[in-house]
């Protein structure tokens, strides 16, 4: 039985169980992030102040990344650019949207980007844990057709071109709110045990462990998936997440010898006393 994209309808106008849940994700990642500023002793408030910056820093990266990987078809689909409600919303988008929001954010109310990069990452792991249910609604972002029990059935309208013989397909967007889901429950692990170890470990190495972490288990998804987009015959997924990997590595090596060198200089300083 084909699922029904549309929660309801008010008069004429269409809800769609996709701006549900994405609404649903916004809104239960600002709680998360408030009471993990709270917790780390950050001024809570700036969360909700951080918000406006987020939602469209991050809406317009994600659908600007997902046209441009796509835009063999939207080259030919103008009108579809602007389509939210059609899905479309590239999760790599929303992450590299969210970081220049916080830059810019953090450079005018004068933070601490890291702590704050922090602060955000288990509430962006955790709406986009929620978000993927969006595709479940739309039957997009499925992978390879299975015959497990845990196979989900994918309407011939909604199936991938060359795969319409086929009835059910790995829910792979079920496999990464999984993922997320682990992930956001080791970050917040990781912020309780930085807040024990003040003087251990430098601020910015949880984002760093969002970055890296979900780039891998996404890579071994997107082995799945069969409506990846394509550049010279690689999957785009696979570029992104090698380019984060590499990125990862190389910000919390900088964080880390940068965090070592202020210690070993506050201890010269000790000594010269």
């Amino acid at each position: 039985m084909a699922v029904d994209p549309v929660a309801f309808r008010i008069f004429n106008m269409e809800i769609r169980w996709y701006g549900i849940l994405i609404a649903m994700s916004l809104v239960i990642g600002i709680l998360i992030a408030y009471f993990i500023a709270k917790y780390r002793n950050q001024r809570e408030e700036e969360v909700i102040n951080f918000t406006p910056f987020a939602v469209v820093f991050a809406i317009i990266g994600s659908r600007i990344l997902h046209v441009i990987a796509n835009w063999s078809y939207y080259s030919d689909n103008l009108s579809y650019i602007y389509a939210f409600r059609r899905g479309g919303l590239a999760i790599q988008g929303v992450m590299l949207g969210g970081v220049l929001a916080l830059l810019v954010f953090c450079k005018i109310r004068k933070l601490d980007f890291w702590i704050w990069a922090d602060i955000i990452a288990p509430a962006l792991v955790l709406g986009q844990a929620i978000g993927r249910w969006g595709n479940f609604f739309n039957q997009e972002a499925y992978g390879k057709p299975t015959d497990l029990p845990w196979g989900i059935f994918i309407d011939l309208a909604n199936r991938v071109k060359d795969y319409e013989r086929y009835d059910y397909f790995h829910p792979t967007f079920l496999y990464e709110s999984i993922a997320n889901l682990i992930l956001f429950l080791l970050l917040l692990l990781l912020h309780r045990i930085y807040k024990k170890n003040l003087d251990k470990f430098p601020c910015g190495l949880i984002f760093t462990v969002y970055l890296g972490i979900y780039s891998i288990y996404r890579t071994f998804i997107e082995y799945y998936r069969i409506d990846s987009s394509y550049i010279g015959g690689v999957k785009v997924v696979y570029i992104l997440n090698v380019i984060t990997i590499i990125a990862a590595i190389i910000i919390a090596y900088n964080l880390i010898s940068k965090f070592r060198e202020k210690k070993r200089l506050k201890e010269i300083q000790k000594i010269e006393e």
